[in-house]
């Protein structure tokens, strides 16, 4: 069995691994974005994934979401992190299954100590209160505004700040339309790239 871990040699320099692997990265929801981050992430050779989630998969997850039909009813975060680990066993994943509210973020940031925060969920009130707590506590933020509906991936931004990134083309919201994976797994992309971007390049924002 080969190491994927070596693989990595290929597309970066050693500084660039270093910092790639020693990065702390917190992603929130592990849906149809969430699940995919990870994914991209793992493949780009980051190690340390911390993920919440606290739904279990079901069907109609399965229209863009990186699960299986043999994985309908079982709690995402376990399943997202054992198939991750079956990509690279190496990885240090911490899976937190359930609900979290502001006060429950501040305490997980404070113990795990996440360089960069994905927010990767559906609910505007939370979305809200990651976005306010990552600010607050001087982490690194990259969120997610309007990835639903199709046909209009040219429509999607960039927002970029110091301390934020927020993509997507800021209008709809899976209130109004279908959330399909073309878009939302552009979006996770760009996410997952931005991650990247921030880590190798965090220069450029200071």
């Amino acid at each position: 069995m080969g190491d994927i871990n070596k693989i990595f040699e290929i597309y970066f320099d050693k500084e660039q691994i270093k910092k790639i692997r020693n990065s702390k990265i917190l992603i929130i929801g592990c849906g149809g974005l969430g699940s995919n981050i990870a994914h991209i992430l793992l493949r780009t050779g980051f190690l340390n994934l911390t993920i919440i989630d606290f739904d279990s998969v079901e069907l109609k997850n399965l229209n863009r979401q990186n699960f299986l039909p043999s994985d309908i009813g079982k709690p995402k975060v376990y399943v997202l992190k054992s198939n991750l680990l079956k990509i690279n066993p190496k990885a240090k994943i911490k899976a937190l299954n359930k609900k979290i509210n502001e006060n429950d973020l501040k305490k997980i940031i404070g113990k795990y100590e996440p360089d960069i925060v994905v927010e990767a969920v559906d609910k505007e009130e939370t979305k809200m209160f990651i976005f306010e707590t990552a600010v607050k506590m001087k982490k690194k933020l990259i969120t997610a505004s309007g990835i639903a509906d199709f046909g209009d991936v040219e429509n999607i931004k960039i927002i970029r700040k110091k301390d934020y990134t927020i993509i997507g083309d800021l209008k709809k919201s899976i209130k109004e339309f279908k959330p399909l994976a073309p878009k939302v797994c552009v979006v996770a992309s760009m996410q997952a790239d931005e991650v990247l971007r921030r880590v190798l390049k965090g220069e450029e924002y200071e």
